[in-house]
């Protein structure tokens, strides 16, 4: 399939499939399809009325990208952690929402700093650094105890998925702390401005990381 990408050997993650993306699908073995199109994306819901004739299971969780909620964001871990369901493709409209929210959950799992988050999505072919939405998203749930809460609940419920080693980074991504920390402020200062909408704000904060920056290289 064009533009699928296998996150691990559970779940692919990709864009809406057609109809001879769907056969391919059913021939490969997988068993379930998460849309997380919202209503205005589905486009007369061809892609559940094709997957359920090949017999493929088919769940519609409609996440608006702008407005992310939690309670949406569970049913996706619930629905992709459950048993039976794997070999699971996952999708969106551009792919990024499935590919935030696991990378996200991995993160968080594995006790990995934000900014591998946008590293591994590069490494994918998607690139999140100018999304404000999903780096809102992203800053509002890495340290929040409920989100730890929701990671833990599936831990329990899959112990089996979390009973092998945490992947270690390779080493084109091991970190360089400096450079992390500074990648780390940058992605914190766009969040906030993607929440207070503040231009004068923006133009100081960025002001005094240049200023730090001027410091570093003198």
């Amino acid at each position: 399939m064009q533009n699928a990408k296998k996150f691990n050997d559970r779940i692919t993650i990709g864009l809406v499939p057609g109809a001879d993306d769907l056969k391919q699908l059913k021939e490969l073995g997988y068993k379930t399809l998460i849309d997380l199109r919202d209503k205005e994306e589905l486009f007369g819901g061809y892609v559940h009325k094709h997957a359920r004739e090949l017999g493929l299971d088919y769940i519609n969780i409609p996440v608006h990208r702008d407005a992310i909620q939690l309670s949406d964001v569970k049913a996706f871990y619930e629905k992709v952690h459950a048993r039976g369901s794997a070999p699971l493709y996952v999708f969106s409209r551009l792919g990024r929402k499935p590919l935030v929210f696991l990378l996200l959950f991995e993160a968080v799992a594995n006790n990995q700093p934000l900014v591998r988050i946008y590293r591994r999505a590069n490494k994918l072919g998607f690139h999140l650094e100018g999304d404000l939405a999903f780096q809102k998203f992203l800053y509002s749930l890495h340290n929040s105890e409920e989100f730890a809460r929701i990671v833990d609940a599936i831990r329990q419920s899959r112990e089996d998925l979390f009973n092998s080693k945490a992947v270690q980074p390779s080493p084109e991504e091991q970190f360089d702390f400096e450079v992390d920390g500074i990648t780390e402020q940058l992605l914190q200062i766009t969040s906030t401005y993607a929440r207070n909408k503040d231009i004068n704000w923006l133009s100081q904060m960025l002001t005094e990381l240049s200023a730090t920056l001027a410091k570093k290289t003198t």
